[in-house]
């Protein structure tokens, strides 16, 4: 992690207790889990709910944070995280401004050792005087360089606990998001990006596609090898999507046996060119059982994909892509249809 993301981690948690205080909010670790999440904007429904609740002046309490946070926060796991984050953080800001107000404190003894020491000489000062003033000036400046030594100290420790909370938090917050057998986005991480990457289309006007993919007899592989190998096929099929999407694609596990891909700036021939090429790797790859080299057959997919419309909803191109889905089906399989063209004939032809 470099240093700019450990300014952000830093950033969020003072903007985070800043708003607490800003409206009122207890200061204790439960709440600020959940202000620490507005405050990154990393979960837009929670900065809706909360924006609008402040719009209209309504109290922002234990039990409306709690419900907030069972609600809108997401996993369990990744509110632990951010718990624990906002305890450890707590420990770590009081620890510094513990130090900050003892250098202060030691600021002024110092001020006031060396005014007395200035004092103490005189015109008949002798020598010896001079030395006693001399060496008092220099034991406090030694006290102001241990306690500023200690601060600098803290600091840098602090500056590495903050970077091990951000890498814990980043961790969850992937983990939360990342489906466990496939490794590809869960359909929670999917709604999110739908959600963000239409907005931006509405916004700047650049084109959008929607790919839904369902894996074509997959019942068949579970009931006739095993859900061993019904998993090895979602792998697989995960893969395929990874390696032939484009860069800026997002994939995902849109639930069972079927994966999506957000596509951003990708117009609709783009879009189908891609499908199709994906669709073909994934129908190249034959299954072979390891343990005897028996040939477990091909594996096939269908896909729909639709063009995001002016002032069309998420929910709205998700139903178009599944009607283009639907429609691969009912033309035999092993094909991609669009919402604007033909379902091309592949070679190979549905299983």
């Amino acid at each position: 992690m470099d240093g700019a993301e450990i300014e952000f981690a830093a950033a969020w948690s003072a903007e985070a207790l800043r708003l607490m205080a800003e409206n009122d909010v207890p200061p204790c670790p439960e709440n600020y889990a959940v202000w620490f999440h507005y405050a990154s904007g990393r979960t837009p429904d929670l900065n809706k709910e909360i924006d609008a609740r402040i719009a209209r002046h309504e109290p922002l309490d234990m039990n409306a944070t709690a419900e907030l946070r069972e609600r809108l926060t997401g996993d369990g796991k990744l509110t632990d995280v951010t718990l624990n984050t906002g305890a450890k953080l707590n420990t770590e800001v009081d620890r510094i401004l513990k130090i900050i107000e003892e250098t202060a404190g030691n600021s002024s003894t110092f001020g006031h050792s060396v005014r007395a020491a200035s004092e103490s000489l005189t015109n008949q000062s002798t020598p010896n005087d001079v030395a006693h003033a001399v060496e008092a000036i220099i034991a406090a400046s030694r006290k102001m360089e241990e306690r500023s030594a200690e601060l600098e100290e803290t600091l840098h420790a602090t500056k590495s606990e903050l970077s091990e909370l951000q890498q814990n938090l980043e961790m969850a917050h992937s983990e939360a998001r990342t489906d466990g057998l496939t490794g590809v986005n869960n359909r929670k991480a999917f709604d999110e990006a739908l959600a963000r990457e239409v907005a931006a289309a509405s916004a700047d006007g650049n084109a959008l596609c929607l790919v839904i993919g369902d894996i074509d007899h997959f019942k068949k592989f579970n009931d006739t090898f095993g859900h061993q190998t019904g998993d090895q096929v979602l792998k697989l099929v995960a893969n395929c999507l990874k390696t032939g999407a484009l860069e800026q694609h997002i994939v995902a596990r849109y639930g069972g046996e079927e994966f999506a891909v957000i596509m951003p700036a990708t117009e609709i021939n783009l879009a189908e060119t891609v499908t199709n090429k994906i669709r073909e790797t994934v129908q190249a790859r034959e299954l072979v059982k390891r343990s005897t080299g028996e040939s477990l057959g091909r594996v096939t997919m269908s896909m729909g994909i639709a063009l995001l419309r002016p002032g069309e909803t998420g929910a709205a191109l998700i139903k178009r892509a599944d009607d283009c889905l639907y429609a691969a089906k009912h033309a035999g399989r092993n094909r991609v249809i669009t919402d604007m063209h033909e379902a091309e004939t592949p070679q190979a032809k549905a299983s």
